[in-house]
């Protein structure tokens, strides 16, 4: 599984906003963006997350 965390850093001290089971998952989402980086289009990004699942 993955998840997304959004944290702020104050003073070195780390506050956790909120854990999502989900990152964001449209296209213009941050996974889809650091899998495009990777060489992964959106739709090749789907059917790897599907394999994963499904080992």
């Amino acid at each position: 599984g993955y998840s997304r965390t959004d944290m702020i850093v104050r003073d070195d001290e780390i506050f956790l906003l909120e854990t999502n089971t989900i990152p964001g998952m449209t296209p213009t989402s941050l996974l889809p963006q650091a899998a495009a980086q990777a060489g992964l289009d959106f739709s090749a990004l789907l059917d790897r997350l599907i394999a994963l699942a499904m080992e």
